[in-house]
């Protein structure tokens, strides 16, 4: 999806206020209202690509229509992996069609795909469980140890994840999201335990291909076989969804998470005592320096646990 793509830059602004915009309507409303969110978090610097499926309930014509519409170039290219400099509308076997975006980068590329999602929703576009939101990041210049501090984190915090999704993305209760542990954990110390097991495993290897290893199957949560195709790693864990807030709160929060990997000494095992799930939430918040999403990402696995 993404090709081998440059190196990004890293910006941290810990006191930015970031503007969220659309203006697009959706069935006679407005999608997204202007709206300010004073960000504890450094703004978003790392190149990236988006993947948003969604259902064929609405044509290829009405969507691209929406899109060039919003300002947004794209192509409908049926299935294929082609890296391309604009939009694309690809088929897909699990739930449709697949909006592909071209590679974009920080801020301007949050924009962007804020106005591709409120195109869509413009165009009618609907989810359900079968689909799913995919991230692609630039790993091309991260180090082994950067990697390998990535996947012991999101092994670390996955239950954490898990909880801002819906169960169909939780533990393996999805085929192409499935978890990077070695089973869905039936309690913190059995949690604690995989975590230690897979840490020596991620320790003990040598180069990107011995992690591959550790995952033979493409889709996982946590997906490293997109390195050796686009040397990007991807994170398949949303939900299907068209909401601009969602979108680019997860890719936010996402970056941030692949910031707090290239910046750690070293990745702890988690504690013990600490419970599973929305318990630990504020610790995952501290790690990955990521607070000023805490309170849309409190409220979001509150409403999925009730």
């Amino acid at each position: 999806m993404v090709a081998r793509v440059l190196s990004h830059t890293m910006r941290a602004n810990p006191a930015a206020s970031v503007f969220l915009s659309a203006g697009t309507e959706s069935h006679g409303r407005e999608v997204s209202i202007w709206q300010m969110i004073h960000m504890t978090t450094p703004l978003m610097s790392r190149r990236f690509g988006v993947e948003i499926e969604f259902l064929s309930t609405v044509s290829t014509d009405q969507v691209m229509n929406c899109l060039r519409a919003s300002g947004l170039p794209v192509e409908y290219e049926a299935y294929t992996h082609r890296v391309t400099p604009h939009w694309k509308v690809v088929s897909d076997g699990s739930c449709g069609y697949e909006l592909v975006s071209p590679v974009l980068e920080g801020e301007a590329g949050l924009d962007e795909v804020r106005t591709a999602a409120a195109a869509l929703e413009a165009a009618g576009a609907e989810v359900n469980r079968k689909c799913g939101f995919h991230v692609h990041f630039d790993a091309s210049r991260m180090s082994l140890k950067a990697i390998k501090n990535l996947f012991k984190l999101w092994l670390k915090f996955e239950d954490v994840l898990d909880s801002l999704q819906p169960p169909s993305r939780r533990g393996n209760a999805n085929t192409y999201c499935q978890t990077n542990l070695p089973y869905e954990p039936f309690g913190a110390g059995d949690h604690r335990g995989l975590c230690s097991r897979m840490f020596q495993k991620i320790d003990a290897c040598r180069s990107v291909e011995d992690i591959r290893a550790l995952y033979p199957c493409r889709y996982r949560k946590l997906n490293i076989h997109s390195y050796f195709r686009h040397r990007t790693l991807e994170v398949r864990h949303h939900s299907g969804t068209t909401n601009p807030e969602k979108i680019t709160n997860w890719v936010r929060l996402m970056a941030r998470l692949f910031d707090a990997a290239e910046s750690a000494a070293a990745v702890r095992n988690r504690p013990e005592d600490t419970g599973l799930g929305m318990s630990r939430m504020k610790w995952f918040f501290q790690a990955v320096g990521a607070k000023g999403l805490t309170k849309f990402y409190n409220a979001r696995a509150k409403k999925l646990a009730a």
